[in-house]
């Protein structure tokens, strides 16, 4: 039972349970489903979605999904107004790794849309999987 009481020990109980909060909070809360790039190819082509990309500009700049929206996961609580006509059609969101879009995603769905995923491993998955990224100057925003 000294064991528990020890400072030390103390802060190491607090740093696991806080740890352990964190990692419940993000299953708990996830983002949207992840989908692969080619099923985000299917639900934006065949099933008229959006495909957004919620990334910095300078990142976009690099490389970016031909025809996706550019709304930069900062300002998109701003800008949702801006994907209005997707409401009830499928939204891809898709970011470097998958951080910034499950984020998008649980905004989003607090807003109300109903087919919000994201791209499982980001850009990088993308290009991955050999399909083609446009490079050199980025995108408008949406």
């Amino acid at each position: 039972m000294d064991f528990f009481l020890q400072p030390i020990n103390l802060g190491l109980m607090a740093i696991a349970l806080i740890s352990g909060a964190l990692l419940v909070r993000q299953v708990v809360q996830p983002g949207g489903k992840s989908v692969s790039p080619q099923v985000a190819i299917a639900l934006t082509d065949k099933e008229g979605g959006v495909l957004v990309d919620v990334r910095e500009e300078h990142e976009v700049a690099v490389e970016h999904i031909q025809g996706s929206q550019f709304i930069p996961l900062k300002e998109l609580p701003g800008q949702i107004a801006k994907l209005e006509k997707y409401r009830k059609k499928p939204v891809v969101v898709v970011c470097a790794a998958g951080q910034r879009s499950a984020a998008a995603c649980r905004l989003l769905n607090k807003a109300g849309f109903e087919h919000v995923s994201q791209i499982e491993g980001g850009i990088q998955a993308w290009e991955k999987a050999g399909l083609p990224l446009k490079r050199g100057k980025a995108p408008a925003k949406a």
